[in-house]
């Protein structure tokens, strides 16, 4: 009950910015990553349209930067949305 209201603004600016974003006529990914944590890279990281996979709760930063590194020279995402997780 409280969550919701504390994250209120928070979550109205993301879509906000995401909607600028994709409006843009540019190409784009979002990558939604889950909670960024200060652990190596493991190169074993799921990937899910939109949200996050199931009981997936956190996510190096090491991963996602990787991610986004294949992603800039694959361009497998252009347009898309993933969401991270180990």
């Amino acid at each position: 009950m409280i969550l919701p209201r504390v994250l209120a603004k928070p979550f109205a600016d993301v879509r906000e910015m995401e909607a600028a974003i994709t409006a843009s006529g540019l190409d784009w990914t979002l990558v939604r990553a889950t909670r960024l944590v200060n652990s190596g890279a493991t190169g074993r990281y799921r990937v899910r349209p939109d949200n996050p996979p199931r009981g997936g709760w956190k996510i190096s930063r090491s991963d996602v930067a990787q991610f986004m590194a294949t992603e800039l020279s694959e361009g497998s995402w252009i347009h898309g949305l993933p969401a991270l997780a180990h």
